[in-house]
Parts: structure tokens; C-alpha cells; sequence
């Protein structure tokens, strides 16, 4: 097998076997990078002598006899947004570009501790605000399946380093929707884990009033397990811990478990594109097929959205920046921080309120359901430019598109995109699997379920 088509956990093995070394595993990536990246533009920063170097002291610490980590010699990525220690984290931002907060995130020293190795960091919207991977600093990220349309956002460029092999395993964030937004667009897997399953620190602690997290974007749903062992955990002066799982991650992908599954087709009268609705129909009479009781219903989820709107503004436009870097922003962005201003602190703490008092009784539902299966997005990926062309009307084409991801940021539930084949015009499409609170472990366990019937891991690209 081809380097690029090798999943994480293959990769690592083949490594602990001494069939593969981390040299040439990361030569490898680096290869791939060079030779595919120019058509989609998903890498910032490429860090191939550190990775090398890295790359080669793993062999050394192997040839001492040192025994393999879990995640020996894989490469990774880290999303712009990322903390990396020896490189820009440009937040995806005239405003920062090439600053260098000189410290990895714990999710990416994790990787490391793990023994993967990061090659390069991937592009994203300027501070994630945006669904698509458009900006000023680094131009349009494109979709591997048709370069015309988008590849999804905010976590772009890991979308599409998945989807065209650079690396295993890509670190991204998600605080309405970006890391599953991009797995549905590239045709790959990424599941969002439960509030506070991965240390948002050293630097970030409550984003966006806890709707961000971190987490992965893979092929396959083990690699994204084996993401979540490697990383999951709190770290001193975190504000809230998930509890952690009795047992590993890695180990639900092995399980098959009979579930009461909740189908839920279109939500409030949002328009919702066939190819879509029909892949949730698919999936579900897939589900029944294996044994699952499967249940159309959907919980009420229409009064999570104004205070979502409420705490996201704040959480991009309430941002110290000084006059200089303003002026640098987009215009969509300086339109977020031009009216943050006018939500008042009674506002935000109101907002807040009614976003918790409302999970609670979201929440409640899956009291009687195991998961809840949806549309992941409303339609397959737009063409680049298209989505909040209008920046004044960005949230009508926001809330249409992303109907079904933002809701479980508010109820911080677990909630992964699984490919489930392609629309007639050729694009990816997808369903969400929204498990109960700091429920992985079930997700993961259906998502593999569906993997096993319905293989996508060699399901390429055109530019593959």
C-alpha cells in the first residue's frame, strides 16, 4: 500500500514492526504535500527539517530499544488555530500572521508525547468564524472532489489533508459545526468530542463560552479513536473536565451494539437538499437492518439559536486587538467586533443562561434514545464564494446550511459526520451521529458499524 493510503493505526504498527520508519513516513507526507497541495491550498505552514529531525530521533530513541508509542513515527497536522511551539500560529489572520505563541497546545504535545509527528499546520477562516476556508491571508481552501467548490470550514485544510492522504490524523477545532462541516465536504470522517474531553489549554480555557473544542478529522473511525486516547484528558486549570470513558476509545470501534436510534429527516422547516435527507433514509434503514430499533423524532432545538448567535459574537468580536490589527481584519470579521460592542454583560450572561437551561431539556431526550441520526449538512458543498456572499444576511445562509452541527456546540454533546456516499452531482454527502453527554464511545461504536457495511476509506478523490 501506498504511504498516503495508510491509516494512522496501520502506520504505527508498521513502524513498531520495523517495517516502516518515521523518516520515511514523514518523507512521505512531505511527498504528498508537494506534490497535491498546490491544487487545494490546505497547508499554512510547512515544518518539514523540524519533522525530519523529529523523524530521526525516533529512530535513534527506536534503535536504543526504546519500546513503540501508540501513534510511533505517524504524521500529523495542526490547525492554524492551534498553539504550535516552533512555528506561526496565524489564527488565519492578517491580524496575527506569523505570530509565534511559543508553546504547543496540550492536544498537540499529546500527539507528540504519543510519538506522531507534526509535518505542518493547515489552514482555516479567519478565527474560525466562518464555514467555509476563505481569508484574506491564505485565499480559498478547494475541494479535492471538484476544486471549484469549497472545502468546508472552518478546519479546511484538515479536511482535506484527510481526504487526499498528507497526513493520518488532523487536528482541528469545532465551535458550530467546523470540524464535521469539512468531513462532510472532503467525504471523510470527524467527530466533535464532548465539551471538555480535550484540554482547550495552556493558552485557551473557556472559548466561546465552551462551544469550542478540539478534536479529529481522519479516513477511518479508528484513527479518530485512537486521536481521542492519545489526547483526551484535563490539565491543570481547565474549567470543566468531561468524566473520562471506563474504557479505551479504540475499543468501541470493536463493538456492536444494539441501539435505540432517533431519525430525524429536516428541522423547522429548513430547506433540505434530496441527496442529503436521502443518505439519513439510507442510514437508517441500514441501521434497522442490523438490529437497531430506529425511531423517527428530534428534540426541540430552535431556542438554542439566538443565544448562540449572542455567545459567538462575543466570543470572536469580544478579542483584545489593537488598532493596528483591526484594520487588518476582514470586513466580515470588523462587522462581528463593530457590533459586539452593543451586547451588554447582562446580555451575555441572559444568553448564557437560556443556552444552559435549554440543553437540559435538549439533553432529555436522549433518555429515551441512544443517538440521534441527522442530515450533517442541507446540501453538498457550494461553490467557493457562494455561502454568505451577502456578509449582512451571513447568518440566514449559516443557520440553513448548518441547521443540524451548531446545536450540540450549545448542548457540548459528542457529534461525528460519517460519509454515506455521494450526490448526483458527484459531491461527498454525509450524516451526524449526536450521542448523549460524553458519549464517545457510542458514536465511535455506530460510526464504525456503518464504516464496516459501507466502506468510504477507498473512496477517492479525483486528485487523489
Amino acid at each position: 500500500m501506498e504511504l498516503h493510503g495508510m491509516s494512522a493505526i496501520q502506520t504505527a504498527e508498521a513502524v513498531a514492526r520495523g517495517e516502516l520508519s518515521p523518516v520515511a513516513a514523514v518523507e512521505g507526507a512531505l511527498t504528498r504535500i508537494d506534490e497535491r497541495n498546490p491544487a487545494v491550498n490546505a497547508i499554512a505552514w510547512l515544518r518539514d527539517e523540524l519533522a525530519l529531525e523529529d523523524a530521526r530521533a525516533a529512530e535513534k530513541r527506536l534503535a536504543s530499544g526504546a519500546s513503540p508509542r501508540p501513534l510511533e513515527g505517524v504524521p500529523f497536522t495542526a490547525k492554524d488555530l492551534c498553539a504550535i511551539a516552533d512555528g506561526p500560529s496565524n489564527q488565519g489572520s492578517r491580524a496575527f500572521a506569523g505570530a509565534r505563541p511559543g508553546v504547543d497546545a496540550h492536544v498537540v504535545r499529546r500527539l507528540k508525547d504519543a510519538g506522531a509527528i507534526l509535518v505542518a499546520t493547515t489552514t482555516s477562516s479567519e478565527f474560525g468564524n466562518r464555514p467555509t476556508t476563505e481569508s484574506d491571508l491564505f485565499g480559498a481552501t478547494r475541494n479535492p472532489w471538484n476544486t471549484e467548490r469549497t472545502s468546508g470550514g472552518s478546519s479546511g485544510g484538515a479536511g482535506v489533508s484527510a481526504a487526499l492522504g498528507f497526513t493520518p490524523l488532523n487536528q482541528a477545532s469545532d465551535g458550530g459545526g467546523s470540524i464535521r462541516i469539512p468531513s462532510f465536504c472532503c467525504g471523510v470522517y470527524g467527530i466533535k468530542p464532548a465539551r471538555a474531553r480535550i484540554s482547550m489549554g495552556p493558552l485557551l480555557s473557556e472559548e466561546w463560552g465552551g462551544l469550542d473544542v478540539y478534536g479529529p478529522i481522519t479516513r477511518t473511525v479508528a484513527d479518530a479513536a485512537a486521536f481521542l486516547d492519545a489526547t483526551a484528558g484535563p490539565a491543570t486549570g481547565d474549567p470543566y473536565w468531561a468524566p473520562p470513558p471506563e474504557q479505551s476509545f479504540l475499543s468501541a470501534t470493536r463493538e456492536e451494539p444494539r441501539l435505540r436510534v432517533a431519525v430525524a429527516y429536516a428541522r423547522n422547516g429548513l430547506p433540505m437538499d434530496a441527496a442529503c435527507e436521502n443518505a439519513v433514509r439510507e442510514t437508517a434503514e441500514l441501521l434497522a437492518a442490523m438490529g437497531h430499533q430506529v425511531t423517527e423524532a428530534q428534540p426541540d432545538l430552535l431556542p438554542l439559536e439566538e443565544p448562540f448567535v449572542v455567545v459567538t459574537t462575543i466570543g470572536i468580536g469580544g478579542m483584545e486587538l489593537t488598532t493596528e490589527q483591526l484594520e487588518l481584519l476582514e470586513d466580515r470579521t470588523r462587522l462581528i467586533f463593530d457590533v459586539a460592542p452593543y451586547v451588554s454583560a447582562v446580555d451575555y450572561a441572559r444568553a448564557l443562561r437560556r443556552m444552559h437551561a435549554h440543553s437540559r431539556r435538549v439533553l432529555a431526550f436522549w433518555e429515551d434514545f441512544d443517538v440521534l441520526i441527522t442530515p450533517t449538512l442541507s446540501r453538498p458543498a457550494p461553490p467557493i464564494g457562494e455561502i454568505a456572499a451577502d456578509m449582512t444576511k451571513a447568518w440566514e445562509d449559516y443557520r440553513e446550511w448548518l441547521c443540524w452541527t451548531w446545536p450540540f456546540n450549545v448542548t457540548g454533546q459528542p457529534a461525528a459526520n460519517v460519509p454515506a456516499g455521494f450526490s448526483p452531482g458527484g459531491m461527498p454527502v454525509g450524516v451526524q451521529i449526536v450521542g448523549r453527554a460524553a458519549d464517545e464511545r457510542t458514536v465511535l461504536a455506530v460510526s464504525a458499524q456503518l464504516e464496516r457495511a459501507r466502506p468510504w476509506a477507498d473512496r477517492r478523490p479525483p486528485a487523489w
